[in-house]
């Protein structure tokens, strides 16, 4: 197993920070283009926010580009800087095991995420997880970086510990080139939206995928308690 840092709290989210063209008239594309916005928005809001507080108080907790720079130097292997937002906490995961498209990062703790292709299907420890996901069908279209729909599933332990299905109904958009920089590292790729609707809502997620159809960063939508998590790529 990889050594990987303890969970930390930190005062900003470290996201992949995004800009989005401007869609076509397309209702379809118009609605992604503004879900989309209000997701980059956020991210935004969240890096201004860190960085000011960052600023204004030096002795306050380290910065994701801390913790970032902290874990490069102290651990081999590759790495992953994690923030779950709805916990609030920062921390860096290393590689614990590899199967083909799949990558499990994990902590001492037995907290980890599982990456299928660089999307989330599965989580562990930290309650309210994803238990499984059907993911290839949005997979085969972010990877290689087209607009298209497609279908996926998450799955969920309900009140009674069995696993229910969260099916959606999802679409694709291909949106500009973009970069992003942690620790000193500069990775760059074109941004990828994918918006999915199920039981009347709807939730996006965006992905930073590089020119090898690898995914490098990701703001993905975990599940209606955890909300989202943001991915990083710090050593591939």
């Amino acid at each position: 197993m990889t050594p990987a840092l303890r969970l930390s709290a930190a005062p900003l989210v470290a996201a992949l920070v995004l800009s989005l063209a401007a869609c076509g008239s397309d209702a379809g594309k118009t609605e992604t283009s503004n879900l989309a916005r209000g997701l980059i928005g956020n991210m935004i809001g969240l890096v201004k926010a860190g960085r000011s507080t960052a600023d204004a108080e030096p002795s306050a907790a380290p910065t994701p580009d801390q913790i970032a720079a902290g874990a490069l130097e102290s651990f081999a292997g590759p790495l992953m800087l994690v923030t779950i937002e709805a916990l609030g906490k920062t921390t860096v995961m290393g590689l614990y095991g590899e199967n083909g498209a799949m990558r499990t990062y994990a902590l001492p703790s037995e907290q980890s995420i599982i990456l299928r292709d660089g999307i989330l299907a599965a989580t562990r420890g930290f309650g309210h997880d994803v238990m499984s996901a059907e993911t290839d069908a949005v997979a085969a279209l972010i990877l290689a970086r087209k607009d298209g729909a497609a279908a996926k599933v998450q799955r969920y332990l309900d009140s009674e510990n069995v696993e229910r299905p969260l099916p959606m109904d999802c679409t694709i958009q291909r949106a500009d080139k973009s970069e992003y920089e942690v620790a000193g590292l500069t990775f760059s790729g074109t941004q990828m939206v994918e918006v999915c609707a199920f039981q009347g809502q709807t939730v996006a997620s965006a992905y930073l995928v590089s020119e090898k159809g690898v995914v490098l960063a990701s703001r993905q939508w975990i599940g209606p308690k955890l909300g989202y998590i943001t991915l990083q790529t710090l050593r591939p």
